[in-house]
């Protein structure tokens, strides 16, 4: 007994030595990492992927004009393998060789590249963060949650901070989409401060948050204090409302088709508030169009072809207009003035 007893209590020191040693390390990552040195401002696009054979395979040569093409017209932050990546869509192998072929068009074009790494599998997911943190070109990397396998916040924390910890010295950013994951729709701010209250993630930026709910991006700007994480949002149709209660970033699809958002944004920049009210408005009727078609008809994908910069087909499940609902809906945005053929944007104020 008094064997069993002393072994009690020995292990229950060790217990409390590691848990010393793992919060120690917490605050010596959280001081030696600098949030406001990697916070993303202005406009990000979450970019396509582009491909080939039916959209059974990778087309990487295209990136290099797709960098080109971003450039010319004032970006300088894109996001690929997210939602309009089709990443879940994507191998292991496949997410890996587009991270490098970014990287690389990044490292000749001066793009700063954000690479999303969630993926269903903890252990994929830590896998593709360490390939990016390594990759030339990558600034940072961004997690969505499991989809199938739903977590509570505590397991999407764990789950986050797993990924996070993997790469303590790459900004990490959590991806959350609720419309299309089914997690935490209006809790995104409960997970926040949990990742706040535990400290285990020095290496948090914020959230890409991807929702129409307000009241929830403005919690999670209150966490810790008002504006401590990086906050960017992913609705465009909603934009300006979300820069005017403290937004950071917009992460956007449409800006890289339409100059609509990007005219948003400068104007916001600017302080012209009309300007900027009267291009969301056109943004939000441009976006208001997608609605009318099957959930599985990659639209925007195909809107690319209609300006000039093709990515070619969609994946399965996803896929693409056919020859006359191409050619109809083509002539519809285009007649509305939401997109032109060529050279479509204006230049603008680059934030």
């Amino acid at each position: 007994t008094i064997r069993a007893s002393g072994h009690s209590l020995h292990c229950t020191k060790l217990t409390m030595l590691c848990r010393a040693l793992l919060a120690l390390a917490a605050c010596s990552s959280a001081a030696a990492f600098k949030r406001d040195d990697h916070r993303i401002t202005g406009l990000m696009i979450a970019v396509y992927t582009p491909m080939k054979n039916g959209g059974l395979e990778l087309d990487l040569d295209r990136i290099p004009a797709y960098a080109e093409y971003l450039v010319k017209n004032n970006i300088s932050k894109v996001m690929p393998a997210g939602s309009n990546g089709e990443s879940l869509s994507l191998s292991l192998a496949e997410r890996k060789a587009l991270a490098e072929a970014w990287g690389k068009a990044a490292l000749k074009t001066n793009l700063r590249v954000y690479m999303h790494v969630g993926s269903e599998s903890l252990v994929d997911s830590i896998e593709l963060a360490k390939h990016a943190s390594t990759t030339a070109g990558i600034y940072g990397v961004l997690a969505m949650t499991p989809v199938y396998f739903k977590p509570t916040v505590q397991s999407l924390h764990d789950f986050l901070a797993a990924i996070a910890n993997a790469v303590p010295e790459t900004p990490f950013w959590f991806y959350h989409f609720p419309d299309d994951t089914g997690v935490l729709p209006g809790g995104a701010h409960k997970f926040l401060d949990l990742a706040e209250k535990s400290g285990q993630m020095p290496n948090l930026m914020g959230i890409k948050f991807t929702d129409y709910n307000l009241m929830d991006f403005q919690g999670c700007l209150q966490v810790g204090h008002y504006k401590k994480y990086n906050m960017l949002f992913g609705r465009d149709e909603m934009a300006l409302a979300a820069l005017e209660v403290g937004a950071d970033a917009a992460v956007s699809s449409t800006a890289q088709f339409s100059a609509t958002l990007r005219n948003v944004i400068s104007a916001y920049a600017e302080g012209d508030e009309e300007k900027s009210k009267k291009a969301q408005l056109l943004n939000a009727n441009m976006c208001s169009t997608f609605g009318k078609f099957e959930g599985d008809i990659n639209v925007q994908k195909n809107i690319m072809k209609m300006v000039g910069m093709d990515v070619g087909p969609s994946r399965l499940p996803k896929r693409d207009f056919t020859g006359d609902e191409y050619n109809t809906y083509e002539k519809e945005l285009v007649s509305a003035g939401y997109i032109e053929k060529a050279d479509w944007l204006t230049p603008v104020v680059q934030v």
